[in-house]
């Protein structure tokens, strides 16, 4: 990742992996069924190696290309912007700049609230960018919102006291004419 001229790294992220425990499980569960058959049957024991890659290749291929693009994609925080980079065969880098961030929130269901793992969305003026499924997402987006407000221009203390003057009754008061004050018609 190429930095921007007095940009610090905070931290970089890789998402949480999906969808490769079922393919990891399904060629385990398939190559122990074709060695528990060559200890059973004679003709799957004389051809062992070459049902095991059959059964079990296509899911160790399917698991290790997923791994290949869960482990390509990452989120990285610096002081200054928020980059989102990955793909396996076409590389691809977006980045958001914290002043454009105007808010930050995490879509989360009950069993991702369980695992700490959700989806971290950025709101900006353009839209909304979902940046990925994320472990931990709250500590992130406490992360990024603390490096936002580190970043504005004129930040207003804790300690301000703002007070209240009240204006002049008079200037805002419309009185109504009194009688006899009224130019005569006649």
């Amino acid at each position: 990742m190429i930095m921007r001229e007095g940009e610090v790294g905070i931290i970089s992220v890789t998402p949480v992996a999906r969808g490769i425990a079922r393919p990891c499980l399904a060629g385990i569960v398939l190559l122990a069924l074709v060695i528990f058959g060559g200890q059973h049957v004679h003709l799957i024991h004389e051809q062992e190696t070459v049902l095991g890659l059959i059964f079990a290749g296509p899911f160790a291929l399917v698991a290790l290309t997923r791994t290949w693009r869960w482990r390509s994609h990452k989120v990285h925080v610096t002081s200054e912007r928020i980059v989102v980079e990955g793909g396996v065969l076409h590389h691809q880098r977006s980045s958001v700049d914290l002043r454009d961030v105007v808010a930050l929130r995490v879509d989360q269901r009950v069993s991702e609230r369980l695992t700490r793992r959700g989806l971290v969305v950025l709101e900006t003026n353009g839209g909304s960018i979902m940046i990925g499924k994320l472990r931990h997402p709250g500590a992130l987006v406490r992360l990024i919102d603390a490096e936002r407000s580190h970043n504005q221009i004129d930040p207003v203390p804790f300690d301000t006291v703002f007070g209240y003057e009240d204006p002049e009754p008079f200037d805002y008061e419309v009185r109504p004419r009194r009688r006899g004050h009224y130019p005569s018609i006649e």
